[in-house]
């Protein structure tokens, strides 16, 4: 190689030292991408460990409870008729409770592992609606609260429509359980479902504490929850919303809230009809109960 002039010793130079700043400037961005990468790694190992102890007492409470209030009852005899209803119906509601805690924790862990495929079939929404509050109406009776559904028949619309039951009903289950913990005692609860061009919309509104403008989006973070520490008022374990958001997306629809603080929020749900997407052979009348149409290769 021959001795270069100093035009060009100064023009090499330059190019390597605009080299040098370019390595530079991107090892500088992927340092900062790292660096905001481990401090989300770092919240979120914070948020899974408060999940984990949380979660510990959300099953660990009812569970001791159901065995306490049911060791009572292994002697009936020294119990009056009323004690025992009375002990029956909180065990009723300790084992309710636990179970829909499992049944989140579950959903969570199918969506986790990317498992969660939608089963669509014809679902009665009226009845899926129903059926629903049917299922938390104790909850609902325990604070007073009253629960009015419009059904979809009232709007016009056939009361039919092709989506996954099971995924609906969990979103329906998960926002009417919500809309009742964070009501006040002797609040009432509302539930519209109306069709939309190929959209099924359903809205939960309550009338109860509300939430800040800036508490919106975490709402549906995993793990995450307004409420927390020794001074939780609410239960819960902060996957129910979350799981409503993954479970709606599933199914290829959204979810919208409008909250005043002290004044209730309302949760809306818009999903497509699956029908154009998918062959439909099965009819739902309930999230879990399905009857075959045609049974002829059976």
């Amino acid at each position: 190689m021959g001795r270069l002039t100093d035009s060009e010793l100064i023009e090499e130079l330059d190019r390597r030292f605009r080299e040098n700043k370019q390595a530079f400037d991107a090892l500088r961005v992927v340092t900062k991408k790292l660096e905001r990468l481990n401090k989300k790694l770092q919240e979120s190992e914070a948020l899974k460990s408060n999940f984990l102890s949380n979660i510990r007492n959300e099953i660990n409470n009812p569970l001791t409870s159901i065995i306490c209030m049911s060791k009572e009852l292994i002697s009936p005899e020294s119990l009056d008729k009323e004690t025992v209803s009375s002990i029956a119906a909180m065990i009723h509601s300790e084992a309710f409770n636990l179970d829909a805690q499992l049944r989140n924790i579950f959903v969570a862990a199918e969506f986790e592992a990317g498992e969660a495929v939608p089963s669509i079939s014809r679902v009665d929404i009226d009845m899926l609606v129903n059926g629903t509050i049917e299922l938390l109406s104790h909850k609902a009776g325990k604070k007073i609260i009253t629960m009015d559904y419009i059904p979809l028949r009232e709007s016009a619309h056939e009361s039919c429509f092709n989506t996954d039951p099971e995924k609906l009903q969990l979103v329906l289950f998960n926002l009417l359980a919500n809309a009742i913990e964070y009501s006040h005692e002797g609040g009432r609860v509302e539930l519209k479902a109306w069709r939309q061009d190929e959209y099924l919309n359903i809205s939960v509104k309550d009338y109860g504490i509300g939430m800040d403008l800036s508490d919106r989006e975490i709402i549906f973070d995993r793990f995450r929850q307004l409420d927390t520490g020794v001074s939780k008022s609410h239960s819960g374990h902060g996957l129910g919303l979350s799981i409503t958001k993954a479970a709606v997306e599933l199914l290829n629809g959204t979810i919208s809230i409008e909250c005043i603080k002290d004044r209730g929020c309302t949760f809306t749900v818009s999903i497509p009809d699956a029908g154009s997407e998918t062959e439909v052979d099965v009819t739902s009348n309930e999230g879990n109960e399905f009857i075959f149409e045609d049974m002829e290769e059976f």
